[in-house]
């Protein structure tokens, strides 16, 4: 006698789902590994290709690096390398300066944006800032978000090591008052990284890339010509209306260009 064999439809149903997200997760992995090598060969082709002196073909490898998601201070500063060698100034400064913004502390950076900036053809004079706005300032951006988040870390840990002294010696109140002040550090650090974070990744500054533009009094082709600005000026933008953004120089100066006449940097 043939007996029948019941099936539980909802099992049936988690065991399809568990085995779609089995096969999912494999081919997430496989997918990743071979973009990450893709990357890895991409990297040391750019790099040979810039050791031979093409530095067309180097710079459209590293393109394809970044636009794979390896966004790395080292790439983008490789990158406006090969702008620098191909005179295009507006390019060079934009990724000397994202490659900055991710690495502020890197001296080599520093010095090559210092250069790539004596070719900008507008010598502005800032306008000046209280000495503890400009000294907070320069604080704040002295870190990475990752730089700021090492040190979050770096505290929180040595709180913890205050904290376990605590129970075992006689002034409790100093080892407390460590304790709480190394927690407290912690937590300012953990508000820079997110500051931080936030300038990366939403970034109100931009370099203009084009040869010169004249700035408008209005958010229209027929304004009024205010002042003239050349390739790798950086500016801040303020507004924006339509295909127009409002910006702001170092200098104070404020007016209207189309956006596609820059990038953010």
């Amino acid at each position: 006698m043939r007996q029948e064999i019941k099936v539980d439809k909802q099992q049936l149903s988690l065991y399809r789902k568990a085995s779609l997200l089995f096969v999912l997760s494999i081919v997430l992995c496989l997918t990743s590994n071979v973009s990450a090598q893709s990357a890895n060969e991409l990297y040391r082709t750019a790099s040979a290709q810039y050791k031979a002196n093409q530095f067309e073909q180097a710079q459209a490898s590293y393109g394809k690096i970044i636009s794979q998601g390896y966004r790395t201070a080292e790439v983008y500063y490789n990158l406006g390398n090969c702008y620098f060698k191909l005179n295009n100034t507006g390019k060079t400064i934009l990724n000397f300066e994202r490659a900055h913004k991710l690495a502020p502390e890197d001296e080599d950076i520093t010095h090559n944006l210092k250069i790539a900036q004596l070719k900008v053809v507008d010598k502005l004079i800032p306008v000046p800032q209280m000495a503890i706005v400009s000294n907070w300032n320069n604080f704040t951006t002295s870190q990475s978000s990752k730089g700021w988040g090492v040190f979050a870390l770096g505290f929180v840990w040595v709180a913890l090591i205050v904290f376990a002294v605590y129970i075992f010696v006689a002034r409790k109140g100093f080892v407390l008052f460590l304790g709480i002040l190394f927690l407290l550090l912690s937590i300012t650090s953990v508000s820079l990284a997110i500051k931080q974070s936030n300038a990366e990744e939403n970034s109100c500054e931009a370099i203009l890339l084009t040869e010169n533009v004249n700035v408008k009094s209005a958010p229209d082709a027929n304004g009024t010509d205010l002042f003239t600005i050349h390739e790798g000026i950086k500016f801040q933008i303020l507004d924006h209306v339509g295909n127009w953004n409002k910006i702001r120089l170092a200098d104070g100066k404020v007016g209207w260009v189309e956006k596609n006449l820059f990038e953010k940097i």
